[in-house]
């Protein structure tokens, strides 16, 4: 019987793709800016500090730089998200709905957690959820299943 139903937040949740796109972009400004066609076919998908080292090996971006970058695109994300998210009723219907049918829900996200509650809070869902996963609250993100893991084990549930 199935309990505990676990989400991911980009991609599944909602679309930032572009959102995380710009941040990135605006962090980076001109020099280091990577095209659509770049981050399609090589950063996407990947963490920023990822993307950063990235950037160092192949276009120069100093290693001080990492840090206020970084920040600058977390910062980034939250404003646009803000921007750009409202409540997606079809959404809605679904978690009222399965809230009704008794199953807990999770979000796991490779996101850090304030960009996760920013965007379930402005689509609506974030008194939905009995548990958020970031990954702020794990040593290894996505694709590995530390944070399911994690989520399964605080919900009381297995795998199974």
């Amino acid at each position: 019987m199935i309990k505990l139903i676990l989400f991911d937040l980009d991609g599944v949740l909602i679309k930032t793709k572009d959102i995380h796109y710009e941040a990135l972009n605006m962090a980076l400004g001109e020099t280091y800016a990577i095209s659509m066609e770049e981050h399609l076919g090589r950063y996407d998908g990947l963490p920023t500090k990822t993307k950063l080292e990235m950037l160092s090996d192949e276009k120069g971006l100093k290693q001080e730089d990492h840090e206020i970058i970084w920040k600058q695109k977390q910062e980034n994300t939250v404003v646009l998200l803000k921007e750009n998210l409202s409540p997606d009723i079809k959404l809605l219907r679904l978690f009222s709905e399965l809230r009704a049918q008794g199953y807990k829900l999770g979000c796991c996200s490779n996101s850090i957690r304030r960009t996760v509650l920013t965007a379930l809070s402005k689509i609506g869902l974030i008194e939905y959820f009995d548990i958020l996963i970031s990954t702020d609250d794990v040593r290894n993100n996505k694709p590995h299943p530390e944070m399911y893991w994690k989520a399964m084990s605080a919900m009381h549930c297995l795998p199974d």
